[in-house]
């Protein structure tokens, strides 16, 4: 083999244009290597590649008019191919004769040449988000890394939406701060944004110079405006305006009391994920404080691909961001293995600077703590039991196992994520009769904790999960024991305040009664309620009725379910709606997560979309005039994810993802028959459907109801609520578990 060269001498790399990039728009970038004194032999090569999750396009080297071209220019006399690996990788190996010194090699990302509109940048901000270069200088020499690897600066777009974020709840007289975001359409903090804003508020009492304010270019987007007051109790609401570019929006509700509850309601993205490079974990610490507004955040690793100076860094980190009262980083790792071996579980410690066990060394170069390894789920329980440690499962990149459980160490399962939702995970372990709570989070890679979206990233499918905690305080024994308790619930993402006692016990609790239950609930929602289910284990054993008027002139079409009871089962819906006898004039979108999934072609007779999804209902709301007299005709194929393929675990190449095509589906449904009732087709497992019904106006936002349980069953009763709003944003209460012993 030829000898290793100095990094130095391989030559340097730029990047044009440099400096910052818009998330998701199209551009055309040159990576444009210079040799150095070393030069590159024949059969050596460049790689360029990144570290981050990126859904940048996926470069191609065929149609020159199309999105994504990518060439490789050299000198003459040097001939190069050109290898896409993946999306993160590309190969250009020399050939023809070697690359001197001094010469350059460009790799061009989005080629315009050919007509084609250039490359898609990654839909997600991020501070650094490197191309790295690697130079192997000679045929069968090793490759390394140039020291000072280019990077751009990803920042949001146009704002799209606006967002209003304050705490869920607060004393009267007690001061509170008020966030305000503007959003592109990804979901980025609008990096630009310089829109002037008039704020309403009944009932509060905001700063004067706040009723109308201007965001500033440093502001990036985000603004946090302090010393707002609800001076008696009540639910209060925030509604903000940027009257020139048309954009509204209104808070999440704010439940005022009249003292301070022993409990307060704090929001947590306790799997908020993960970024491949350490160095980036302040600006995730940041991102979920100062952008997504958190309480409680946890950074979660998979740990084999954690170093000892990834531990180091995250724990130092976690310690600068610390601010009781505040913010709180919550420590710990997300253990990985496959299923196999139990799956994926989050682990939480209860105070900070804890020492890692792994389940594996798999991606970690230093062996040397191997014999601290926890391969099995058994063994981590074994490990952790009667520690100051919390363990969660949920379904990521390989779904636990939930036949192992550990009723000492799991208070709590994740159901809802950027994953998608899994009622499935949230169905069997009720079925287990299991007690435990559940949880939302992000389990995302992009730094986004609290606020993520999918972007066009292939192995995510739904907006960040959130959980509602009730806390005694917002610090860090605070959460552990709230946790610890089951006061917590999950939702899709939506600040909703949700409720649930039993016999005066909060959602939770356990306890023994001779005595038939009574289940009081409050849900104070984001949006118009639709549903309101009390369910006792498996078992809907009430519905609370939400007084709603059809809307004659408005059509909704829902589809909804997922390809598999695993990791990874979104599935793509490629739909039409036709009608006759009647025009369409408008058409709005539900829970289209991102704008992956679009509309195309609409007219006033017609419309397709493409939608991705996995778990939730996504859809379509469409304004018809003569509805009266219209038809109409839907139809819907779907693919499925249908499995992951690993190369030795990931460490061999990338995760491939299949797709399969599955059902194919069309009806004609007259409207006026929507009168008397929802069209629901079922068209395949695992709540694989497409509903037609009237859209409702005219519901709550609110909603409570008492109820006691005629027929509590001997033993243990898990009571629970699931709530759905008009815009399928859901939650999921933790249950009460009642142990009855009545006759």
């Amino acid at each position: 083999m030829s000898p290793t060269p100095h990094p130095h001498d391989l030559g340097a790399a730029t990047l044009e244009p440099a400096g910052v990039a818009v998330a998701g728009a199209y551009g055309t970038w040159q990576i444009r290597y210079t040799a150095g004194a070393r030069g590159i032999d024949v059969g050596g090569a460049i790689r360029v590649h990144t570290e981050s999750d990126t859904d940048w396009g996926v470069p191609q080297c065929t149609e020159p008019s199309q999105a994504e071209y990518m060439t490789a220019q050299a000198p003459p006399g040097v001939l190069v191919d050109l290898l896409v690996e993946d999306i993160k990788s590309v190969l250009v190996r020399v050939a023809g004769r070697a690359l001197r010194p001094g010469e350059t090699v460009a790799v061009t990302y989005g080629d315009r040449s050919g007509g084609g509109p250039g490359s898609r940048a990654q839909t997600f901000l991020e501070t650094k988000r490197y191309f790295w270069v690697d130079v192997a200088a000679a045929a069968d020499g090793a490759f390394l890394t140039l020291p000072d690897s280019p990077y751009l600066t990803i920042v949001g777009g146009e704002a799209a939406r606006l967002v209003a974020v304050a705490p869920s709840t607060v004393a009267a007289g007690e001061p509170f701060s008020l966030l305000l975001r503007a959003e592109d359409a990804w979901g980025n903090p609008s990096h630009a944004y310089t829109g002037d804003l008039t704020l309403r508020a009944e009932g509060l009492r905001l700063p004067e110079a706040a009723r109308t304010f201007a965001f500033q270019p440093a502001d990036h987007g985000v603004r946090v405006l302090a010393d707002c007051v609800a001076p008696n109790p009540g639910t209060y609401y925030v509604q903000a305006e940027d009257q020139q570019c048309g954009l509204t929006t209104r808070s999440n509700p704010l439940a005022c009391t009249e003292n301070r509850p022993a409990h307060r309601l704090f929001w947590a993205d306790p799997h908020g994920g993960q970024v491949a490079l350490a160095e980036k974990i302040p600006d995730f610490f940041r991102f979920a404080r100062d952008v997504a507004a958190l309480d409680f955040v946890g950074y979660q690793r998979n740990d084999h691909m954690v170093s000892a100076d990834d531990w180091r860094l995250q724990q130092e980190a976690e310690a600068d961001f610390a601010e009781p009262g505040r913010f709180v980083p919550l420590p710990g790792f997300e253990w990985s293995p496959d299923t196999g071996r139990g799956g994926h579980h989050n682990v939480y410690f209860r105070r900070y600077n804890q020492p890692i066990r792994r389940n594996s060394h798999a991606q970690v170069a230093d062996k040397s703590d191997i014999d601290t390894d926890l391969p099995h789920v058994l063994d981590l329980y074994a490990a952790y039991r009667h520690r100051d440690v919390l363990i969660t499962p949920h379904v990521g990149g390989a779904h636990a196992d939930l036949a192992y459980h550990e009723p000492t160490l799991e208070p709590a399962l994740e159901i809802t994520s950027t994953h998608g939702t899994f009622e499935w995970f949230l169905e069997e372990a009720l079925e287990r009769r299991y007690t435990v709570g559940f949880l939302g989070g992000s389990d995302s890679h992009t730094g986004r904790p609290g606020s993520d979206r999918p972007g066009y990233q292939p192995r995510r499918y739904a907006q960040a999960g959130l959980t509602g905690i009730y806390a005694s305080a917002l610090t860090l024994e605070g959460f552990y024991e709230a946790l610890q308790a089951r006061r917590c619930y999950a939702t899709t993402g939506a600040r909703i305040i949700v409720d649930v006692q039993a016999d005066g016990q909060p959602m939770g609790a356990a306890y023994r009664t001779t005595a038939p239950p009574t289940v009081t609930v409050s849900v104070t929602g984001t949006a118009p309620l639709e549903r309101l289910e009390l369910y006792r284990g498996l078992d809907l054993i009430y519905t609370h009725p939400i007084q709603v008027e059809p809307d004659p002139q408005q059509v909704r079409i829902l589809w909804d379910g997922a390809s598999r009871k695993s990791s990874y089962s979104g599935v793509v819906w490629e739909g039409t709606a036709a009608i006759s006898h009647g025009t369409l004039s408008a058409v709005d979108t539900i829970r289209f997560d991102s704008p992956r999934s679009h509309l195309a072609d609409v007219t006033d007779r017609s419309l397709r979309w493409h939608s991705v999804t996995c778990g939730y209902r996504s859809g379509v709301v469409l304004t018809i005039e003569e509805a009266e007299t219209a038809d109409l005709n839907v139809a819907a194929s779907t693919s499925l994810i249908s499995r992951p393929r690993f190369g030795a675990y990931g460490a061999a190449g990338p995760q491939i993802l299949a797709y399969a095509p599955a059902e194919s589906f069309t009806a004609r449904v007259p409207l006026a028959g929507l009168r008397i009732g929802p069209r629901e087709y079922a068209i395949g497992p695992l709540g694989r459907t497409v509903t037609v019904s009237l859209a409702t106006r005219g519901a709550p936002e609110s909603a409570a109801f008492t109820f006691s349980d005629p027929t509590p069953q001997p033993g243990v009763n898990s009571y629970w609520v699931r709530v759905i709003q008009t815009d399928m944003e859901m939650a999921w209460s933790s249950p009460v578990y009642v142990d009855y012993h009545g006759t």
